[in-house]
């Protein structure tokens, strides 16, 4: 658990140095690198080495193999050791400092995809 902790603590003083950062400039370069992520995301899409690919991934999914990787996942996350751990994640995430932090990770992301760029609620 204090490993845990401690990643979390990194996390959100990493989150905290960036939004203290020119919040502005980077909002912006967010944005900039979504809408080519997108761009370059709906080019490949679009192309026929992309097609295969979809294709490809199709085929893996409906394979005997995927089935059993699936069938054993859910195994898995029926177990008593994954509900203990969940329910562990769960009491984390209700400290404090989490909440913040998923809070302004939240505020981020929603300025990112709305293209305000902070602008509503001024510069943070």
């Amino acid at each position: 658990m204090n490993e845990i902790e401690r990643r979390l603590r990194e996390f959100a003083s990493r989150l905290s140095a960036w939004f203290s950062s020119n919040s502005k400039t980077a909002r912006q370069r967010g944005a900039d690198g979504v809408q080519q992520a997108a761009a370059r995301a709906k080019d490949f899409r679009e192309s026929e080495r992309g097609q295969r690919a979809a294709s490809k991934i199709s085929d893996l999914r409906t394979s005997e193999t995927a089935k059993k990787a699936e069938a054993a996942l859910n195994d898995l996350r029926a177990s008593e050791t994954a509900k203990k751990a969940e329910s562990a994640l769960a009491d984390l995430r209700q400290r404090e400092p989490v909440k913040k932090a998923e809070e302004s990770a939240r505020k981020v992301v929603n300025d990112l995809f709305s293209g305000t760029g902070g602008k509503a609620g001024g510069d943070r």
